[in-house]
């Protein structure tokens, strides 16, 4: 199995605007926004920083919990699949992808969703996450019980979980793939 990241080709991999500060994070959203970028415009009210605070806080402590050891406060993205995914592909006007063998990283430094983190830690203050973080061995076992999640088609809500999701929160592995 392998982890991926996609980005924007021209761009430098691994940007992660929770790396910025709330202002600094704002201002770059706001301008990838005027760009057309598919993550910025799905921000109508302005909020997604915030919440993405949130739902990062909330996987950080849930994972350390469940014994994880993270290098970092907040993870770096990435797609936990055999094979790159259209889907991924059709996020970015131009995409780039960087493939990891995933035992290139160290497993106590990731933890993975079913579906995307952002729609599974619900970042509404008064709501509990609808379904779990899981550590590596976890992930496998889930996988064994459900299978892969189906690629995403027209009939599914965002809120459908349609990949696997990888929080590595670690730079260790990830600064010997930047470019």
């Amino acid at each position: 199995m392998y982890l991926f990241h996609y980005y924007e080709k021209g761009r430098t991999p691994f940007l992660n605007l929770s790396d910025l500060t709330d202002e600094e994070a704002i201002r770059l959203h706001t301008k990838l926004a005027n760009e057309n970028n598919a993550f910025a415009m799905r921000d109508p009210n302005g909020q997604y920083m915030f919440q993405r605070r949130i739902v990062e806080e909330r996987a950080y402590f849930m994972f350390i919990k469940k014994g994880g050891k993270p290098k970092r406060k907040s993870p770096h993205y990435m797609i936990f699949e055999e094979k790159e995914l259209d889907q991924c592909k059709a996020w970015f006007l131009d995409y780039a992808t960087i493939k990891i063998p995933i035992d290139e990283f160290d497993k106590d430094t990731i933890s993975f969703t079913y579906g995307d983190s952002f729609p599974a830690f619900k970042p509404i203050f008064d709501e509990e996450p609808e379904y779990d973080l899981y550590l590596y061995d976890e992930i496998l076992d889930l996988i064994k019980e459900r299978g892969m999640p189906p690629p995403r088609n027209e009939n599914m809500s965002w809120l459908d979980p349609s990949y696997i999701e990888a929080q590595v929160w670690s730079d260790e592995t990830i600064n010997r793939w930047r470019e």
